[in-house]
């Protein structure tokens, strides 16, 4: 009987150091949660979508543009075999062969344009102005929802992993669809038409802005790099007044924002707190999560044991004081947040395997930061380019240097999201170069590419590039 009486108070005193334990890791979770909110950020799904401020009726510019998605002529039903080129199997021409109408056209098909400074085969010509000609009321609603200053899609946060982006290929397409019209425009010498096309272009890129989802801001990454394209290559054909070059500094102006990497990492982690909770509740099962770290989890007993034994809470700890930093990373000006965000890498790294969850939720996100700052490098460079645009307008030449910018085109020369220092620029036999070191922070001269025509790799530069 004294056994059996010790025997239970022994199992009474673990019950209780269990309950004490459970419930000092939620109140260890929770006060994270708690540190979040004070923060002014959301920590749920449903807090994130709230978060995510609705525009006034009829002040939404979403409503515009997806009127205009809805009136895209895509071609892709139309077979390319009557109209092929002969040369269609030509890589230097075509990353593919044709198969649809519109893989003959360039940016939205497979077509390669001819470098910057040439002028696009006449053929090439005809079918742009033919597509542009098919997407006109698609181009009109584009332009109309670009002079809007508040946009948010239909999309519903609060359903989590549910949620659909589906805006996002047509928000991607819009882009390219601009980019033919200015490259159309630039071939006719239109260069108000052509300026007015990137203005636009840019527009639907900062549509996306204040989605807190990181797909979503790896989408409006890409859209400006299109965008920044077509600049390039209008410069590079024909000059442009004040006014117009005016206006494209305005616009690339109003694309930089330096809170969206920010939002898209409150998003994430709203996502990923909301897959710990789904994994306590067993509204997600851990053994779908599909990492090689979490085979053995695939063993439902062992996958029980992981959650009674409260490793899914520890896991959920690291998790979020991992991604507390990186949101703090994501605040810093560059190349701070890099920096930043490279210590939170070295540190996840040294996760142990059985943070099952966060060593899948983790990798990558500093991939996407050093997406945003190739891009802030890239945009830097063009607001430059046009402040030596406007100087040789007033000057009738080049500048020999940056520095001959400030103060009159520009308040001081941007520095260099990769090493905090001024932007590059080199005269060339016709022309210039601005450019950033990139990744590599090496000064490489200008180099756009390397031998097998890749950038952003080690001895290349992020440039703009004029030769005229």
């Amino acid at each position: 009987m004294h056994r059996l009486k010790t025997v239970m108070l022994i199992l009474v005193g673990l019950i209780a150091l269990y309950v004490v334990y459970d419930l000092s890791l939620s109140r260890s979770i929770q006060g994270r949660i708690d540190s979040i909110h004070r923060a002014g950020f959301p920590a749920t799904w449903v807090e994130l979508d709230k978060w995510y401020a609705q525009p006034p009726a009829g002040e939404n510019a979403a409503d515009v543009y997806r009127e205009a998605f809805a009136k895209f002529e895509t071609w892709t039903n139309k077979p390319a075999q009557l109209s092929t080129p002969s040369d269609a199997d030509d890589k230097s021409k075509f990353s593919s062969r044709p198969r649809s109408k519109r893989d003959l056209l360039p940016v939205v098909g497979l077509a390669k344009l001819p470098p910057r400074t040439e002028p696009l085969p006449g053929e090439m010509q005809q079918l742009v102005a033919e597509y542009l000609s098919d997407d006109a009321e698609a181009l009109r609603l584009l332009h109309q929802a670009a002079a809007m200053k508040s946009c948010r899609y239909p999309t519903d946060l609060s359903q989590g992993f549910a949620t659909l982006l589906r805006h996002l290929n047509p928000v991607r397409q819009a882009a390219r669809l601009l980019s033919l019209e200015a490259i159309r425009d630039t071939e006719q010498q239109k260069p108000q038409e052509a300026v007015e096309s990137v203005v636009v272009s840019l527009g639907v890129a900062r549509s996306l802005n204040q989605e807190p989802v990181l797909i979503s801001q790896l989408v409006r990454i890409a859209c400006q790099g299109i965008s920044l394209d077509s600049l390039e290559r209008i410069l590079n054909r024909m000059p442009l007044t004040e006014e117009q070059l005016a206006k494209l500094a305005a616009a690339l102006e109003g694309s930089e924002d330096p809170q969206a990497m920010t939002r898209a990492f409150v998003g994430e982690r709203c996502c990923g707190a909301g897959f710990f909770e789904g994994a306590r509740s067993g509204k997600f099962s851990l053994q779908e999560i599909g990492s090689p770290d979490s085979q053995w989890l695939s063993i439902r007993p062992l996958s029980a044991l992981y959650r009674a034994s409260g490793l899914l809470e520890l896991d959920e700890e690291k998790y979020l004081d991992f991604m507390e930093q990186y949101v703090k990373a994501t605040q810093l000006p560059p190349p701070e947040n890099m920096a930043a965000a490279s210590a939170v890498v070295d540190e996840t790294n040294q996760v142990p395997r059985w943070c099952v969850v966060s060593r899948m939720l983790l990798p990558a996100l500093d991939k996407a930061l050093v997406k945003a700052v190739r891009c802030d490098a890239k945009i830097r460079d063009a607001q430059t380019a046009i402040a030596v645009e406007r100087y040789r307008l007033a000057n009738g030449k080049l500048p020999d240097r940056l520095g001959e910018l400030s103060p009159t085109f520009l308040p001081a020369v941007p520095a260099d999201p990769f090493d905090g220092k001024p932007l590059r620029y080199k005269p060339l036999a016709k022309g210039y170069v601005v450019y950033s070191v990139g990744e590599d922070r090496e000064d490489n001269g200008g180099t756009e590419k390397n031998a097998k025509g890749l950038s952003y790799v080690p001895g290349t530069d992020i440039t703009f590039v004029v030769e005229r």
